[in-house]
Order: C-alpha cells, then structure tokens, then sequence
C-alpha cells in the first residue's frame, strides 16, 4: 500500500481546495490559453495542467467560455473607484490610468495575442464588454458628470462620447503597440484632446 502510495502523482497526495485550487486552475487556464488560444483550449487541457479533475472545473465553470472570462477578470485589476479631487482633469487622468492598468502588459495577464484571439468571439466578446470595459467606461462617465454638477465643463458636452473617447485612445494604443499608454502619453490625452472638448476657451 505505502508502495503504491509512493507512484500517485503529487497533485493527489496534497489535494488543493478553495482559494488555492481556484488560483491554480485560473493560473493553468491563462498559461493554456496563451499556448493554445481560445479555440483550442480544452477543459481537459486545463485541468491537466492544474492537476486537478474535470470535475473539480465543471463544479463551478459549465462552460469554458465561463472559466476563461472568470480567470480573465481574476487576473485584470478591479476597476476601482476615483476619488474625486475637485480637478477635472486629475480625475480623468486618474480614471485613464486605470484603464491602462487593465491593459497593462504583466506576466500574469494575458498578452496581445491573446486578447485579440478572446475578442474574436462574439459571446466572449460581449462578455468581456459587458464586465471589464462597460464598468471603466461608467467611471469616467460618472466623473464627467460630478465635473458638470459643478459647473467645471462646458454646459451641453457630450459626456456619454467625450467618455468614450479617452479609452479608446487608451485601446488603440495598446492595440499598435501591444503596450497600453505610459503616464505621459496619458496625460497628452487629457491635455490635448479631453480638456478641449470638456472645457470653454477662458479656462
């Protein structure tokens, strides 16, 4: 029996639960996905790779659209509030460089590749959109407007577009270059474009 025992792999002699299964599998997930991007990531393959059982993943994930989106939020920094300071433009550079942080380019994230095959897939696509990007977008929307309350933009701004564009900038930048923005460039955004839009001229 012991000599059995001596032949069972190690993930079954020390069995992970909870939080330390979890980080596992979503670990395994990012890594299968980087090798073998969406369409040929397999349950199995994960599971393979976090030593652990299908069953353990399907528990909790009926679909591997589930887990990826899952381990791909697990592994994006939350999109945080921004403590509003009373500057407009100190609040959009502070909600712009949380997007960027999203997009930021660590090894526990997923690279551009990756993202790009993710964004291919329509479900996944709308997930991503609806969980990662809508929830940053609403920060910015929510700091323009606090910035209209008190009469620090131009009155009539097209805050819904203005809010918008800022991440889309953010975006293309990232998708050229496979980096997101640096401070700098962050603050060219506000400056040159944003404060424009969102401010009158004797400001």
């Amino acid at each position: 029996m012991a000599e059995s025992r001596a032949h069972e792999p190690a993930a079954t002699q020390t069995r992970r639960r909870g939080a330390a299964l979890e980080q596992a599998i979503y670990q395994a997930t990012m890594e299968e996905l980087a090798a073998a991007g969406y369409s040929g990531l397999t349950m199995e393959g994960v599971a393979r790779r976090a030593q652990t059982g299908k069953a353990a993943l399907y528990r909790r994930w009926p679909a591997k659209k589930d887990l990826v989106l899952e381990a791909l939020l697990r592994t994006l920094p939350p999109a945080r509030e921004v403590a509003h300071t009373g500057s407009i433009r100190d609040d959009l550079l502070a909600a712009l460089t949380i997007m960027a942080e999203a997009l930021a380019g660590e090894a526990a994230r997923p690279g551009l590749d990756v993202m790009i095959d993710l964004l291919r897939h329509p479900e996944l696509r709308q997930a991503f959109v609806v969980r990662v990007i809508e929830p940053r977008l609403r920060l910015i929307e929510a700091t323009l407007h606090q910035a209209a309350a008190r009469g620090a933009i131009t009155a009539g701004a097209p805050v819904p577009l203005i809010a918008r564009t800022g991440p889309a900038l953010v975006i293309q930048t990232f998708l050229l270059t496979g980096e997101p923005p640096a401070g700098a460039e962050l603050a060219r955004i506000v400056d040159a474009i944003l404060m424009p839009l969102l401010t009158p001229p004797d400001r």
